[in-house]
C-alpha cells in the first residue's frame, strides 16, 4: 500500500476524473477535516473512531469510506479495510480502493483475489499511479508468475502504443539517415524518432540545399487510419492520410494552389531491408489520371557497415 497521504491526493484526483464528480466539489464538513487531519498525522485509531461515527451517520461519503479503509489498512486490520474500499467502489467506482484491496488479500497471503483486485485497479485507471516493484505490501505475491503480467498490463496501460500491431507500422522509418536521389547524389539527411511513448514519430528533415522541415506521424485508433503533418522552412504545408498496405506505408493528401488548382499527392515509403527506406512521391494534376514524379529518395541508415 502506499503512502497514506500520497493516497489521500490519488483519491481527490480520481474523483475529480470520476463520474461522481460531485464528492469532489463538496465542502468538507468540521467532522471530515478533522478525521484528515489525523490521518495527516499518523494517528490511525483516532481517526478510525472519528471516521466510523461519520460513515455511521453518512453511509454514503465515499471520501469517509475510503480514508477509513486507509487507517484501518495503517493498523493492520486488513479485512476491515477491505470491507471499507468497497464501500467507497460502490459509491465511487475509486480503483485507488481497487488497489489497496489487491495489497490487502497480498498481505492475508490470499494471491488470488490479489491478482484479481490487482488487474482491476490497473484496467480501472490506476496503471498511472502503480509502482508495483516498489510496494511492500505486494511482496507475498511478487515471485507468482501472475505479478509480471501484471506489470506488464500497467505498461501496456500507460503506453498502449508501444503494444499496438498497427502503431507499429511505420517504425521501420525510424532512425537517423544520409538520404540520396537516383543518381546517387547525397540531398539531405533526416532524423526520425519515435514520441509520446512510441504514438507518433518525429520527422527532422535536413537538406544539402540547408531547406529543412519537420513532420508528425500517427496512427489514429478511432479513425484506424495513419496522418502526416509536414511543415518545411520555405513555409510549404502537407497533410496526408493513409495506411500501411501491401509492405509499404502509404499516405495521400492534395494542396490547393493560389490559382485554385488543385494538386493530388501521393507519398509512399516502403522498406527495402533494415538499413534501407525508400520514399516516392507523387503528384498529379488531372484528378488522379496520370501522376508524375516529384522525388524518389533512398535512405541509408547512418553508421551501418
Amino acid at each position: 500500500m502506499i503512502n497514506s497521504k500520497f493516497k489521500i491526493v490519488i483519491l481527490l484526483i480520481i474523483v475529480l476524473l470520476s463520474s461522481n464528480f460531485i464528492l469532489a466539489q463538496q465542502t468538507l464538513s468540521p467532522k471530515m477535516t478533522a478525521a484528515s487531519e489525523l490521518l495527516k498525522e499518523k494517528k490511525w485509531a483516532e481517526a478510525v473512531k472519528a471516521l466510523e461515527e461519520i460513515t455511521k451517520d453518512e453511509p454514503n461519503n465515499g471520501r469517509a469510506w475510503y480514508l477509513l479503509g486507509t487507517s484501518l489498512h495503517s493498523l493492520g486490520k486488513y479485512e476491515k479495510a477491505i470491507e471499507a474500499f468497497q464501500k467507497n467502489i460502490v459509491i465511487a467506482g475509486n480503483p485507488a480502493s481497487m488497489y489497496n484491496i489487491a495489497c490487502g488479500y497480498s498481505l492475508l497471503n490470499q494471491k488470488d483475489k490479489a491478482f484479481e483486485w490487482l488487474e482491476k485497479a490497473i484496467k480501472n485507471g490506476f496503471a498511472q499511479f502503480a509502482n508495483l516493484g516498489a510496494d511492500k505490501d505486494l511482496d507475498n505475491i511478487r515471485s507468482d508468475a501472475r505479478f509480471k503480467k501484471m506489470q506488464d498490463l500497467v505498461e501496456q496501460q500507460i503506453k498502449p502504443c508501444m503494444f499496438m500491431p498497427e502503431a507499429r507500422q511505420f517504425d521501420f522509418w525510424a532512425g537517423d539517415w544520409d538520404v540520396f536521389n537516383t543518381q546517387g547524389q547525397k540531398v539531405g539527411t533526416n532524423s526520425v524518432q519515435p514520441i509520446s511513448e512510441g504514438c507518433g514519430l518525429l520527422e527532422n528533415w535536413q537538406s544539402t540545399l540547408q531547406n529543412n522541415g519537420k513532420s508528425i506521424n500517427y496512427f489514429d485508433q478511432s479513425t484506424s487510419k495513419w496522418y502526416q503533418f509536414w511543415i518545411g522552412s520555405g513555409g510549404g504545408a502537407l497533410r496526408y492520410e493513409g495506411n500501411f498496405k501491401d509492405g509499404a506505408m502509404r499516405f495521400e493528401g492534395f494542396t490547393i494552389g493560389k490559382d485554385g488548382k488543385k494538386t493530388l499527392q501521393r507519398l509512399t515509403f516502403f522498406k527495402i531491408d533494415e538499413n534501407t527506406v525508400r520514399q516516392f512521391a507523387e503528384i498529379s494534376n488531372d484528378e488522379g489520371k496520370t501522376w508524375t514524379t516529384s522525388y524518389d529518395f533512398r535512405y541509408v541508415r547512418k553508421n551501418t557497415k
